[in-house]
């Protein structure tokens, strides 16, 4: 019986998919209700995934999930081009907590992965919680074990988050990787502050990325942008940063991170602001990177560069470069230090322009191994490496105006 309930429910998918008349998308889209059980204790896996075929199957469209009074548990599913997983608020997205339903061939999936897609979305104002807590745990025990990510999405053309919540992920939250077209627009991402790992946003070799209105407050960096391979054109706008490690480029670089534009963001309690990581083996050019209007409160380290993030290792011809670093309307209050721009004596800092900054913080702003820096605003203090006049940091080349 149970059997013939399920089929004629899958029958019943696949059948709004196909023939609804509610066009959503583009042609051939459809809109589909979806009857999952909500009980926080069946695995709706199976059922979700086969609307997501069926509905990609037949052209594409919009599959909704209702809200409900309680929450629709899944194991890990598949995306598929053309569908778009729409939760409308007060629905739920659970994970398993059955840690082997990720362990498929000995391996570690993701709760939302796909690859080679085209037109992928999830939207509404509902909720994916990826019950990270038995993951953390165990990772605290032994942090060599693998652990799902919320969302990881490969080699897809146009990839939209919208309007949705994502929480509790065993690791990371949302990573696009080798993505064209990339959206993530009034996102919510949360996370204990303590819990290992928990990236917001981590766009990897990606190209045309857009992040706007964003709250993120999670337990390691907010957003990082990873470039093992060229990642270019990211956009992040109107963000507001809570706890976590705030805006990350690295440490992966030595694939390139092209045009950066981050405007009218805030920082609130973060670990750190902007941010530069990478490291001489792991390194490469970091250029156009372009920071404006920007709020940091209580950030411990509002300005980091730093490239000996780790140990150099083979080969070491990648070395990490940046070239074109340029922040203008920057507010920092309530740090311990201004900041740290370092680059290396190999590699040196290249055209830094702080413009329009206003910075109160408890030790001044420290610029080493740098070339071609302008400075002008208010600030507490700065430090340049010591023997200003040697080629490790060009002090003609220096601009200090009012304030300092």
């Amino acid at each position: 019986m149970k059997f013939l309930i399920a089929l004629l429910l899958l029958v019943s998918l696949f059948t709004s998919c196909s023939k609804s008349t509610t066009s959503t998308l583009a042609n051939n889209s459809h809109t589909t209700i979806l009857s999952l059980v909500a009980d926080g204790i069946t695995n709706n896996a199976q059922t979700l995934q086969q609307a997501i075929n069926s509905c990609s199957a037949a052209g594409g469209g919009i599959l909704i999930l209702p809200a409900a009074s309680g929450k629709y548990m899944i194991g890990p599913i598949t995306m598929k081009s053309n569908v778009n997983l729409h939760l409308d608020s007060g629905a739920t997205l659970l994970a398993s907590s059955n840690m082997s339903d990720f362990i498929v061939s000995y391996k570690t999936v993701d709760l939302i992965s796909g690859s080679s897609l085209s037109n992928v979305s999830i939207t509404g104002g509902g909720t994916i919680d990826g019950n990270g807590a038995p993951w953390w745990a165990a990772y605290n025990a032994n942090n060599s074990i693998s652990r799902p990510r919320l969302i990881y999405i490969s080699t897809c053309t146009n990839l939209t988050l919208d309007g949705i919540t994502l929480t509790n992920s065993p690791s990371f939250h949302f990573v696009p990787y080798q993505c064209t077209n990339v959206t993530a627009n009034n996102v919510t991402i949360t996370a204990p502050s303590n819990s290992p790992n928990t990236d917001g946003i981590d766009p990897s070799q990606c190209d045309n990325v857009t992040i706007t209105n964003c709250t993120i407050d999670n337990g390691d960096d907010d957003i990082a942008i990873k470039a093992a391979g060229l990642c270019q054109y990211v956009t992040v706008k109107d963000c507001t940063f809570l706890h976590g490690h705030g805006l990350s480029i690295g440490s992966e670089t030595y694939g390139g991170m092209n045009h950066l534009t981050v405007d009218s963001c805030t920082f609130n309690g973060t670990t750190n602001g902007i941010r530069l990581k990478s490291y001489i083996g792991d390194g490469g050019p970091m250029t156009n990177l372009s920071y404006s209007n920007i709020t940091m409160q209580n950030v411990t380290n509002p300005l980091v560069i730093n490239l000996a993030y780790s140990a150099p290792t083979i080969p070491v011809t990648y070395i990490p470069i940046v070239s074109g670093f340029t922040i203008n309307n920057l507010t920092i209050t309530g740090s311990a230090n201004a900041g740290s721009l370092v680059g290396l004596s190999n590699s040196i800092l290249q055209n830094i322009t702080l413009s329009n900054i206003n910075i109160t913080a408890s030790s001044p702003l420290i610029i080493t191994d740098a070339n071609n820096v302008t400075i002008t605003g208010s600030i507490n203090g700065v430090t340049l490496a010591p023997g200003m006049s040697s080629s490790v940091i060009d002090t003609t080349n220096i601009t200090k105006t009012s304030g300092f």
